[in-house]
């Protein structure tokens, strides 16, 4: 057991970044698997559109019996002509065909098609990479909620260590007459408040650590390290997210279909070729069963296409201008959150700019209420009452530290930064 314990401590991070989760996240989220999925159905569809260049070749056959034959209006053996015998048709015929067609031109169909094939796998690819983007935020989450809680159980140490000195104090004044055993109760109290916080704090780093440990596929535990960001990201003044690529394979993807349609327009020529043997064959008054074939060059133009062509160009357009629309829509809204993200952080900067003075002065109320607490000229009460206004001030500062710092990061997802 001491051999697996020791084992698994070795194979489990020692520290861990905020750019290192969200890196192993979006190698170990299982949608990072559709790539390989996506390129193959590319790869496959391409293959099938290539293949309308090859020769099209079809086999058929057909055994048929007929009420009635083609024959001649009269009879020739009438004119006594000698060596005449003008033979007739059966009734039951049989015919087996191969037919080959090879394309000279298409009119660009093929080369249109393949194109849309690939827009088609882009398109695909960019909607992947939204979903992995998303990932970030869930990263960030996580990782700050851990952040915050260790900084709270830091602090909470500290607390609990004043709190064990001032527990020490009190049971001398007690001893000495200058406090009562109430406040000994007052202060042990504060103890089991404090110590009751802890576990709280405790339990939500472990959920905070478990969401990453699946998110990431990390070997971390409760005991690894947490490194809290020094280098911080520039702050983002554009928009760069992977749902403006998305928007832009769409439009692309709208467009090929203009190709296809104009290749749709033209005429097509292609070679081709009929082997067959059957009874009767070409010669229709040779009532036995002969080899024949037949080549040539076909031409074909459908005009019917003409009809539809502006209606259809009509609605490829009204395609792109929704995504143009989706597309302004999103930065409009994307900026709106950059903003308010924006005077989220200066409100943050502000704040810090007060908590260490306000720390200091409530440290300084603090040890003069324990000096006067030891000296019986205040009670426990009312000293734990500054303790604790010290301790929220400090509690303050490192939630606004936090705070922001998870805040910058946010921004950065926002804009879309984090996904270069």
């Amino acid at each position: 057991m001491a051999i697996l314990i020791l084992t698994n401590g070795l194979c489990g991070f020692a520290q861990v970044t905020i750019e290192e989760c969200q890196r192993r996240a979006q190698e170990h989220y299982p949608l990072i698997k559709q790539y390989v999925r996506i390129e193959e159905a590319e790869a496959y569809r391409l293959a099938n559109t290539g293949k309308g260049y090859l020769p099209q070749v079809k086999l058929s056959g057909s055994a048929s019996y007929r009420s009635d034959v083609t024959r001649l209006p009269f009879d020739v053996s009438q004119w006594g002509i000698p060596g005449v015998d003008i033979p007739v048709l059966s009734k039951d015929q049989y015919a087996l065909t191969l037919d080959a067609m090879q394309v000279l031109w298409d009119g660009g169909e093929i080369k249109s098609g393949k194109e849309r094939v690939r827009t088609a796998a882009q398109v695909e690819k960019r909607r992947v990479a939204v979903g992995l983007y998303a990932l970030y935020q869930q990263v960030n989450t996580a990782f700050f909620g851990v952040l915050l809680a260790d900084a709270g159980l830091q602090q909470n140490k500290l607390l609990q260590e004043e709190l064990a000195r001032n527990d020490q104090r009190v049971q001398a004044c007690v001893q000495h007459g200058i406090a009562e055993e109430r406040d000994l109760h007052v202060v042990r109290v504060e103890q089991l408040k404090a110590k009751q916080h802890a576990t709280e704090l405790a339990y939500a780093r472990a959920a905070c650590i478990a969401v990453l440990a699946n998110l990431t596929g990390m070997a971390i535990n409760e005991t690894t390290d947490f490194v809290r960001p020094t280098i911080l990201p520039a702050v983002p003044t554009a928009v760069s997210r992977p749902e403006l690529s998305l928007y832009d394979a769409q439009i692309k993807h709208y467009e090929t279909e203009n190709a296809i349609a104009t290749a749709g327009l033209f005429p097509k020529f292609a070679l081709f070729a009929t082997g067959g043997y059957g009874k009767p064959g070409l010669n229709m008054l040779e009532n036995r069963f002969v080899p024949y074939y037949v080549v040539g060059v076909k031409f074909e133009w459908s005009i019917g296409r003409f009809y539809t062509l502006k209606n259809r160009r009509k609605l490829i357009r009204n395609h792109i201008e929704q995504t143009e629309l989706q597309r302004e829509l999103f930065l409009f809204n994307t900026r709106l959150d950059m903003i308010r993200k924006n005077k989220e952080m200066e409100r943050y900067t502000e704040q810090l700019k007060y908590d260490d003075g306000m720390i200091r002065l409530k440290t300084a109320i603090r040890k003069a209420s324990e000096a006067k607490m030891t000296n019986g000229t205040l009670s426990v009460t009312e000293f734990m009452r500054d303790l604790h206004a010290e301790q929220m001030a400090i509690q303050d500062k490192i939630r606004h530290e936090i705070t922001m710092l998870q805040a910058l990061y946010e921004l950065e997802f926002t804009a879309g930064y984090a996904n270069e």
